[in-house]
């Protein structure tokens, strides 16, 4: 798999509007993978990670792969400096040396095919051993690993925080004796708090659905995270605040129910408002060029493995799309919910009229479909005429077509090199 980038640059994926595809083609760029090793990741050619790496460089407003690195310079893996060897603890929970040696690298943030390249072992391998070992430790994702190991890691520094804690003991009782008379007169927590940024509702304790809705009315933008509270899951349990990214546009935002605000986008926003919302997890996006095994993998990684699939029509399960998911892509859901998925082989050809020849090839390809004639590279002309467009395509535009189904493009004039 491709791993996930920093927080401000997966938001600024989702703000310009990325495709998921586009978006995993930024990630593979950011952590130094060539075209061959994401294509692989992706199930697409090289040439088409290229040409979605250059759509989400023109989206992001950088000139290649350099600007996006020093753009988001805290993306970069560090695949070497500070790295645990989790190997003996691992091995200590009897996992074999291959499944010790899998989950350890996957701890440091190597995708699939990194990890294959490394150990020398085939993808499938790797997924095998990496899910045997998971199942073994009771845990779901990479960060319920990581979580469990720095756990045990941590557990001398425990046994010393314990004796500091009893040394404490007679100041806490204080302080608990003081809550407990403040309950008994009827004290309530207040219903703002006061910020840098002027007046906040105090939304500690809500449901997570009311706690984003009061924080948007007051201009506080909602960011989630989960917490590993023992509180009720969709429970705030903490908020911190912080100023905006410089320059940071925010547009059809997404509230914990997946629904799009696009009556926000003019918000003047004051700040962020990070929300610790125990026990949620954020549904991957899935969108509609996903096939049911790179969907299955997206919510897997998500820590969401209870998936049921519905086919629609006559699937072949080597080449589907998914056309539905609930909940929504983006939506906040419990780990043990069910995700449910509606999988098909027969797709709309999208509406490729207008573009030019290297738009309406690769929103083909990115649909499913196979286009004719297959355009990787365009140089743009000069002349009076302009760039060729799109004006028919055969199945039309809007029609039902299998997957990977030939599409032959028409333009309006012949093309030229």
């Amino acid at each position: 798999m491709i791993p996930t980038a920093s927080h401000e640059a997966e938001r600024d994926f989702r703000e310009r509007g990325l495709t998921e595809r586009e978006a995993d083609a930024a990630r593979s760029a950011l952590t130094g993978m060539t075209a061959a090793a994401a294509a692989r990741e992706m199930g697409v050619s090289s040439s088409t990670v290229g040409s979605l790496r250059q759509r989400a460089y023109r989206k992001l407003s950088v000139g290649g792969a350099a600007e996006l690195a020093r753009k988001y310079a805290d993306n970069c893996i560090e695949k070497d400096a500070g790295e645990k060897d989790w190997r003996p603890a691992l091995r200590a929970h009897g996992l074999s040396e291959t499944q010790a040696s899998v989950l350890s690298l996957a701890c440091s943030g190597r995708s699939t095919a990194q990890i294959a390249d490394e150990l020398h072992l085939a993808e499938g391998t790797v997924r095998a051993a990496r899910a045997t070992g998971y199942r073994m430790l009771g845990v779901h994702s990479r960060e319920e690993l990581a979580a469990l190991l720095e756990r045990e890691a941590a557990a001398p520094r425990r046994r010393r925080a314990a004796r500091l804690a009893a040394a404490c003991l007679a100041a806490a009782m204080v302080v608990a004796v003081a809550v407990t008379v403040a309950s008994y007169f009827g004290s309530r927590p207040p219903a703002v708090v006061e910020t840098e940024f002027g007046e906040m509702p105090n939304v500690v304790g809500m449901d997570l659905q009311q706690a984003w809705e009061m924080l948007v009315a007051e201009g506080y933008f909602p960011v989630i995270q989960e917490s590993r509270s023992t509180e009720s899951p969709g429970t705030v349990v903490d908020v911190d605040v912080q100023e905006l990214p410089e320059n940071m546009g925010i547009s059809m935002p997404l509230d914990p129910n997946g629904t799009v605000h696009a009556e926000l986008n003019e918000t003047p926003w004051k700040a962020e408002a990070i929300l610790s919302v125990s026990g949620l997890r954020q549904i991957p996006h899935i969108t509609l060029n996903c096939s049911e095994r790179d969907a299955r993998e997206l919510l897997e990684d998500a820590g969401f493995s209870n998936v049921e699939v519905a086919y629609q029509g006559d699937v072949d399960p080597s080449d589907n799309r998914i056309i539905l998911a609930r909940p929504t892509s983006g939506s906040w859901a419990s780990p043990n919910e069910p995700v449910e998925l509606t999988v098909t082989s027969d797709i709309t050809v999208p509406d490729v009229l207008g573009m030019t020849p290297l738009d309406a090839s690769s929103e083909l390809v990115l649909a499913g479909f196979s286009p004719d004639p297959y355009i990787t590279e365009w140089g743009y002309s000069t002349s009076d005429k302009g760039t060729p467009v799109a004006i028919a395509t055969d199945p039309m535009c809007g029609k039902a077509a299998r997957v990977g189904d030939t599409v032959r493009i028409i333009f309006d004039r012949p093309l030229e090199e």
